[in-house]
C-alpha cells in the first residue's frame, strides 16, 4: 500500500503554513476563535530525558484530559501521531524543531475541535502516554533491532511502577476460521505489563507482576485442533505469570489487546521455495501500524484508521462505546477487523467509501432491501456501447446492482434495460450521466501535393 498517512500529514502541515502566511493579526484572531470552540488547549511543549535515558515529551494543557490521546505509529517514514479531541493549539506555532537523538521535530496542527500532534522521528519508536494532572507525558522507546541468532523481547505493554499485582482470570484456546490458533487470556485490568518473545521453537509471554490462580496452572494439549499450536503451558515464574506456547512446523504470530482480553494468534505458513523469507500474513495486505488506546471512543479509533488509510469511513450514529486497544506492527486492515469483531460491527465497502455499523443493523437493512419492490428503467445510450455499460454494472466489485438486480442490452438500438430497487436505479442514473458523454478526439487533416521540376508560380 502507498504511504497514505505520510501524504495526509504533509497536507495538514502545508495547510498550517498556508494559514500562517495570511498575516499575524488574522492568525491571532483565528486561533482565538478556534480555542474558544475547542474549550481546552495545548499551552506548552517540552522535551527531556527520563531516568532510563528515554525521550519524554511533556504537553501542558489548560485543563486535564479525561483519557489519554489516541495515537498510532508508522515505521516508513518513522512517525507517531496523537489526536487531542476537543483541544486547540495554544502554542502559537505549528512546528517545533527538537534535535533529539530520537525525535527530530514536532508538528501541532488543529483541524476543527481536534488537534493532531505528529512526532517526526529519526528512527522507529514505541510510545506510552500517561496523564498527570493537566499534563500528558509521552515516553518514547527505541524499537529493539532484530537479530537472527538472539531471542528478542517485545515490550507489548509497559508495567507501571507502584501498581498493585494483577491476576489472570482465564486462559483459553480457540481455532480460527483459517486454521490459526488463538490463545485468549482474560486479564484483571487493562494496565498489565506484557512481554512477548520467541525462544527456540517456543513463544513465551510474560505478564509482569501478575499472579496465576491455582486452577489455571495447567497444560492445554491442543494438538487435535489442527492448528500450528501443540501445547499451551501456564504457570508462575518469579512474581510474573508465564505462558509458553509450543507450535510446530512453519508459523508466524501476532498479538493484540482489546480491553481486558489479550490474544496471541499463531498462523501456519505455506512454504514457498522461491522466497527467502517465509510468511508475511496472507489475507491482510495493509501497511503495518501500531495503536495504543486507553478507554477511547470507538468512533475516534475509526477516525484514526480513516486518516491512516485515506478511506472515507462513514460511521453509523448507533456506533457507540469506548475501547482499550493495543496493537503492535499489525496490518491496518487486520486492526480494523479486530475492532469490528470486538464491538460487534460490520462494514460494507463501495469504492473508496466504507460504511461501518452494528452487524444487526446492516443485516436488517439488507433484509429490508430484499423486500423492496423492483422497478425497470430504460436508458438510451448515445456515446457509450450498451454492452460495455452492462458489464460495468454487473461487475461484482462495482456493486452498482443489488443481488436481485439485472441489466439487459438491446444491441440493435443501443438501449440498456435495468431492473432493480429505486435506490439502485438512482445510482445507475448518476453513473450513466457521468460516463455517457462525448469523448474528446483529435482531428488530423492531410493534403497531398504532386509537383515536378516544371512547377512554377
Amino acid at each position: 500500500m502507498s504511504p497514505v498517512p505520510s501524504t495526509i500529514l504533509n497536507r495538514l502541515h502545508c495547510r498550517a503554513w498556508g494559514v500562517a502566511t495570511l498575516g499575524a493579526a488574522l492568525v491571532i484572531l483565528g486561533i482565538g476563535h478556534a480555542l474558544a470552540q475547542a474549550g481546552n488547549s495545548i499551552e506548552g511543549l517540552t522535551v527531556s530525558k527520563g531516568s532510563s535515558g528515554r525521550t519524554v515529551v511533556k504537553f501542558t494543557l489548560r485543563a486535564p484530559l479525561a483519557n489519554p490521546p489516541a495515537g498510532f505509529a508508522i515505521n516508513n517514514p518513522p512517525r507517531i501521531a496523537l489526536d487531542f479531541p476537543e483541544t486547540g493549539n495554544g502554542l502559537g506555532r505549528s512546528a517545533q524543531e527538537i534535535g533529539d537523538a530520537a525525535l527530530r521535530s514536532v508538528n501541532v496542527v488543529q483541524a476543527g475541535n481536534r488537534t493532531r500532534v505528529v512526532f517526526n522521528l529519526n528512527k522507529p519508536q514505541t510510545f506510552e502516554t500517561q496523564i498527570e494532572g493537566n499534563t500528558v507525558l509521552v515516553t518514547l522507546t527505541e524499537q529493539a533491532g532484530l537479530a537472527a541468532d538472539t531471542p528478542t523481547v517485545s515490550r507489548f505493554a509497559e508495567a507501571r511502577p507502584g501498581e498493585a499485582t494483577h491476576v489472570l482470570r482465564d486462559v483459553d484456546f480457540r481455532r480460527g476460521k483459517n486454521g490459526e490458533g488463538r490463545v485468549v487470556v482474560e486479564l484483571s485490568d487493562t494496565t498489565t505489563g506484557i512481554d512477548i518473545r520467541q525462544q527456540g521453537k517456543a513463544l513465551i509471554v510474560d505478564f509482569i507482576k501478575t499472579t496465576v490462580p491455582r486452577n489455571l496452572e495447567r497444560r492445554l494439549d491442543v494438538g487435535d485442533f489442527a492448528t500450528p499450536v501443540v501445547t499451551v503451558d501456564t504457570f508462575s515464574q518469579g512474581g510474573n505469570a508465564r505462558i509458553v506456547i509450543e507450535p510446530k512446523g512453519l508459523w508466524e504470530h501476532s498479538a493484540y489487546q482489546t480491553d481486558n482480553r489479550f490474544i496471541v494468534e499463531i498462523k501456519p505458513i505455506q512454504e514457498d521455495p522461491n522466497k527467502l523469507t517465509q510468511g508475511t500474513r496472507a489475507g491482510y495486505k495493509g501497511e503495518k501500524l501500531s495503536l495504543n488506546f486507553q478507554n477511547v471512543e470507538v468512533r475516534a479509533v475509526l477516525q484514526v484508521i480513516a486518516d491512516f488509510t485515506g478511506l472515507n469511513i462513514i460511521t453509523s450514529d448507533t456506533v457507540t462505546g469506548s475501547l482499550t486497544l493495543r496493537l503492535k506492527d499489525i496490518p491496518w486492515d487486520q486492526a480494523l477487523d479486530i475492532i469490528m469483531q470486538t464491538k460487534g460491527l460490520d462494514m460494507r465497502k463501495n469504492g473508496n467509501v466504507v460504511l461501518i455499523a452494528p452487524r444487526e443493523e446492516l443485516a436488517l437493512k439488507e433484509k429490508q432491501s430484499d423486500l423492496e419492490p423492483l422497478q425497470t428503467e430504460m436508458f438510451q445510450l448515445n456515446y457509450q456501447k450498451a454492452d460495455a455499460v452492462q458489464k460495468l454494472l454487473s461487475d461484482k466489485d462495482g456493486k452498482f446492482l443489488s443481488k436481485r438486480g439485472n441489466a439487459v442490452v438491446d444491441a440493435r438500438t443501443n438501449i440498456l434495460f435495468v431492473q432493480d430497487t429505486s435506490a439502485r436505479l438512482e445510482e445507475v442514473r448518476r453513473l450513466i450521466r457521468q460516463i455517457d458523454i462525448i469523448v474528446r478526439q483529435v482531428v488530423i487533416e492531410s493534403r497531398i501535393v504532386v509537383a515536378d521540376d516544371k512547377f512554377s508560380r
